[in-house]
């Protein structure tokens, strides 16, 4: 009888556990199902701080990952500024998935190179790249306390923070949940990660650089303009191009139109991307 009477119990407690865990199941599967994304205007007017005093010789530090380094940003953003007459000092550091938690951290190896560099040397902007999973989903928790930790060391040092908003990948962003697929479509993901970034510039009346955004127009206004690398992530020399003509745009309060470099692009698309950054304001 009595093993009978703890049997009973045991099935009851696995009944309900089951029970529990599929309600549970169903109420995110509702939640997120239901939770439509309202996608932004990416054509609207973003009216940007700019910066607070226009440097013609800047020294610039880059901290990000392999959004940055893929096809050298930092270098790329370099040569337009010699183009347009700026002598700026540009250096990096960068780490493939690094996200600003890790660049923050001064036990992780990286990221005590960057507190070492923010600690002892003068900095006119430095720009802050997000890893673009944390930067759509979990911004709040992750990215947030991260870039005020990074923003009060980049004040300290003299200098400026620049969010760089990064990309949507071509064909969106999708995460398991129990089992589940949940996909984010390009414009949705691009959605969250704007406001993400404009939410922490916001806050931290920090500059910021919506390289994402003018993909977005770019992407609707010239089509025939490959801006994603191959692993449809990444981007291709072109998108690069047009994240370093936002970076001018925005360092420099100054259109990279009609500039002569362009990173062995053609002149035509060149000049196409120069117009798409010279929008962003």
């Amino acid at each position: 009888m009595k093993r009978s009477r703890l049997v009973k119990v045991v099935i009851g407690i696995l009944a309900v556990l089951v029970i529990v865990f599929f309600a549970g199941y169903l109420l995110i599967y509702n939640a997120l199902k239901g939770d439509k994304i309202q996608v932004m205007d990416f054509d609207q007017e973003l009216n940007l701080r700019k910066p607070a005093q226009i440097k013609t010789d800047p020294a610039i530090l880059f901290l990000g990952n392999s959004m940055t380094y893929f096809n050298d940003l930092p270098t790329v953003f370099l040569n337009l500024s010699q183009s347009g007459g700026f002598e700026a000092e540009v250096y990096e550091l960068t780490e493939g998935s690094y996200r600003l938690e890790y660049f923050a951290d001064e036990t992780d190896e990286v990221g005590a190179q960057a507190c070492d560099a923010l600690k002892n040397y003068d900095w006119d902007y430095v720009v802050l790249q997000e890893q673009s999973g944390i930067s759509t989903i979990q911004a709040e928790e992750n990215m947030y306390p991260a870039a005020r930790t990074l923003d009060s060391m980049i004040r300290e040092a003299n200098g400026e923070s620049v969010f760089l908003m990064t990309w949507a990948y071509k064909e969106g962003f999708s995460f398991p949940i129990l089992g589940l697929e949940f996909k984010n479509t390009r414009e949705e993901m691009q959605t969250q990660m704007a406001q993400n970034y404009m939410n922490i510039a916001d806050e931290l009346d920090a500059l910021l650089a919506p390289a994402g955004i003018a993909f977005m127009r770019c992407a609707s206004d010239y089509p025939e303009i490959e801006l994603w690398d191959e692993d449809e992530n990444h981007p291709s020399p072109a998108g690069t191009y047009l994240a370093a003509c936002v970076l001018y745009q925005v360092l420099y309060d100054q259109s990279p139109s009609e500039l002569d470099y362009t990173a062995d692009l053609d002149r035509q698309t060149a000049s196409k991307l120069q117009l798409v950054a010279a929008g962003i304001r």
